[in-house]
């Protein structure tokens, strides 16, 4: 599937999951990035958003939960991460 991209280029189009009605209080990258709202930039695919999550972790701007051999966020985080990000 393709798109017609703003530049008049076409790029390629990875479809999201359907976007949770409630998120839930522990996330998986994908959620997180979907409360972000990253899925709505129209630049992300789900892959790139986990990595722009991963940059803003090893940035020291987001923390992430690490259980289970999985990375987890927790949705105050992130919360937290879009107040330091707010324009004052």
């Amino acid at each position: 599937m393709s798109k017609d991209h703003p530049t008049g280029q076409q790029r390629s189009v990875i479809d999201w999951p359907p976007r949770p009605s409630v998120f839930a209080e522990l996330l998986t990258p994908v959620e997180a990035a979907q409360y972000l709202r990253l899925d709505e930039t129209g630049n992300h695919t789900p892959k790139s958003a986990v990595r722009t999550l991963t940059y803003w972790r090893q940035k020291g701007e987001l923390k992430a939960t690490r259980f289970a051999r999985r990375v987890w966020y927790r949705r105050s985080e992130l919360d937290r991460f879009l107040a330091v990000k707010t324009e004052k």
